[in-house]
């Protein structure tokens, strides 16, 4: 009998020792064992430990609902992490953070109205967060308040003049409100901060609207670089190629982008039809080897030659005078010659011959050599014409580059020697017998 009592003695006295910890745990130790299984993302157990913290104090019941909220928000509750923000907000209005939780749910299910008033609010408690004025101008931007969203990434870039996000949403205002070149500028800012898919396609589609069509090209190349399982980049590539002259490159993206599964390309896949066979029978029978091109034709292909040489020697000049200039250190710009604006009107051929080199971007010359390839099925020209945009290619991204100046000068010498080089073959092409 006594065996059997202090059995059942020493059993609930060792239950007892068990559970003292637990209730000898304070409100503030749930919070912090709370907090800790969040770090763990023990989402579960942390919602049990800041339930008992919810016992303490204002500013310990005021934090475990901050924490609650997230922990809540990780279980995919959205109603009790709303729940926990506004408790949270009525304990201690003078306090942001709680605001600015409950903004960023607001903005996740797309309340944008109330998630500017508590951006607001942030803002009031906190007009040192460039965060606060970034979302609160997010929100704007799907409301339609795109001057008020101008007007945050100001201030958010006046904070932090290193806010990638924020010069991309100003790229994406200026896009709403029609001003493609501002947006042109947002975005290479952003880029040269840190590059993304994204905005090089956004950059792409400004560019493209300009008729830009080269540059566009550039810009969609990097684009799909990044990220090469996007279906509306090679759509878009497809189109800016169309655009330039590149007609069967354009094709291979279309067919790109409706193997992703991009509806929008059908049409245009089935465009290139009869109308892509015809042009090329055009090209051969104008541009073709030197073998099928009968002597009537021989004057259009001379002046085929005569017109693609005199843009060469003009790149040449291009390239030689932006060269120079870097290597004596000009500052202004990274490259001289290419911050001029041209419209598709202006890079014609014609105006480039009677320009300065000072005057032209080489990537005009690029995409003029480009529409001359597409015209002839001569493999060196074609050739030649790729490699020279390849270069362009890398110049554009060199220019984002340290010691920028160095890495650009290279390459458009390089880009001199491919124009020299296309020069001389085609003053062979003007000598040879026909």
């Amino acid at each position: 009998m006594n065996h059997l009592f202090w059995k059942k003695l020493v059993a609930v006295w060792s239950s007892v020792w068990l559970v003292l910890p637990l209730m000898a745990q304070t409100p503030a130790e749930w919070l912090k064992k709370g907090e800790a299984e969040l770090e763990r993302q023990e989402y579960a157990a942390a919602l049990l430990s800041l339930n008992r913290a919810l016992q303490g104090d204002s500013a310990v019941q005021w934090k475990a609902l901050v924490k609650r909220g997230y922990a809540r928000l990780c279980l995919q509750d959205t109603v009790g992490a709303l729940q926990d923000y506004s408790r949270a907000v009525l304990l201690r209005r003078r306090e942001p953070d709680a605001y600015f939780y409950r903004a960023m749910l607001r903005l996740s299910q797309r309340d944008y109205a109330r998630a500017v008033a508590d951006l607001s609010a942030v803002i009031t408690l906190n007009p040192k967060l460039p965060a606060a004025f970034y979302y609160r101008a997010v929100a704007q931007v799907h409301l339609g308040e795109l001057n008020e969203a101008e007007s945050d990434l100001s201030a958010a870039l006046e904070l932090e003049p290193n806010f990638a996000d924020a010069y991309s949403l100003r790229g994406h205002c200026w896009v709403a409100k029609g001003n493609d070149t501002l947006a042109i500028t947002a975005f290479s800012q952003a880029l040269k901060i840190r590059p993304t898919a994204d905005d090089y396609y956004q950059r792409g589609m400004a560019r493209w609207r300009l008729h830009r069509a080269l540059e566009a090209v550039l810009d969609f190349d990097n684009a799909i670089a990044l990220n090469a399982n996007e279906a509306k980049y090679y759509f878009a590539r497809g189109r800016a190629k169309r655009d330039a002259g590149l007609r069967s490159e354009a094709f291979s993206d279309f067919l790109a982008a409706r193997t992703k599964g991009y509806e929008e390309a059908e049409p245009y896949l089935k465009l290139y039809g009869a109308s892509e066979e015809k042009r090329r029978e055009d090209s051969l029978r104008i541009y073709g080897v030197r073998e099928i091109v009968v002597e009537a034709n021989a004057p259009a292909f001379e002046q085929f030659v005569r017109e693609t040489k005199s843009i060469a020697l003009q790149g040449v000049a291009i390239a030689q005078y932006a060269s120079e200039q870097l290597s004596t250190g000009f500052a202004p710009v990274v490259l001289p010659n290419a911050s001029l604006e041209m419209s598709p009107n202006e890079c014609n051929r014609v105006l480039v011959q009677v320009r300065r080199p000072s005057q032209i971007p080489i990537q005009c010359i690029a995409q003029l050599l480009r529409e001359q390839a597409s015209k002839t099925s001569d493999a060196t020209i074609k050739d030649l014409s790729f490699q020279l945009t390849t270069v362009v290619r890398e110049m554009d991204i060199a220019r984002q580059m340290p010691l920028a100046a160095n890495e650009v000068r290279s390459r458009l010498l390089e880009a001199r020697r491919l124009l020299q080089q296309l020069n001389d073959y085609l003053a062979t092409k003007q000598k040879s017998p026909r």
